[in-house]
């Protein structure tokens, strides 16, 4: 199993900003490597949801955990899976945003070259674009 992760910190509360990565239908609106994303009905544990990239085929994901302030998710690839971290640890006026990405299975070395890769060198960027949305909510 590969893994690689990402940390930062901001001003912004946890709260906001684990309402604006539980808004999964409305990821478009600050990812803009991404099309579209749907989920039917409310983010909950077990629930499924799609997300087609920019260029890119819908990919089917699964919510493995929702909690405040946390949300993992596993998207289901061609042999391999590949799960995302994302959590808010807030202390006094500051947040600490954890960023994680596990990608296996058997063909695990391709998706980490062609998508989990390019998520962490992306992680910042990325994280930012959140946090600039979770400001206006």
């Amino acid at each position: 199993m590969w893994q690689a992760k990402y940390e930062t910190t901001t001003d912004v509360p946890a709260e906001k900003l684990f309402r604006a990565i539980t808004d999964i239908n409305n990821w478009s609106k600050w990812d803009d490597g991404l099309e579209s994303t749907n989920l039917e009905g409310n983010a909950r544990e077990g629930a499924g949801f799609t997300l087609k990239p920019k260029g890119g085929p819908n990919v089917k994901l699964t919510i493995d955990e929702i909690r405040p302030y946390r949300l993992v998710d596993t998207a289901h690839l061609f042999l391999a899976k590949m799960r995302t971290s994302h959590e808010y640890v807030q202390s006094g006026g500051q947040t600490t945003i954890h960023f994680q990405i596990e990608v296996w299975g058997l063909m695990g070395f391709f998706w980490r070259k062609v998508v989990g890769e390019n998520q962490i060198k992306d992680a910042a960027a990325q994280t930012q674009a959140l946090i600039n949305y979770a400001r206006k909510i």
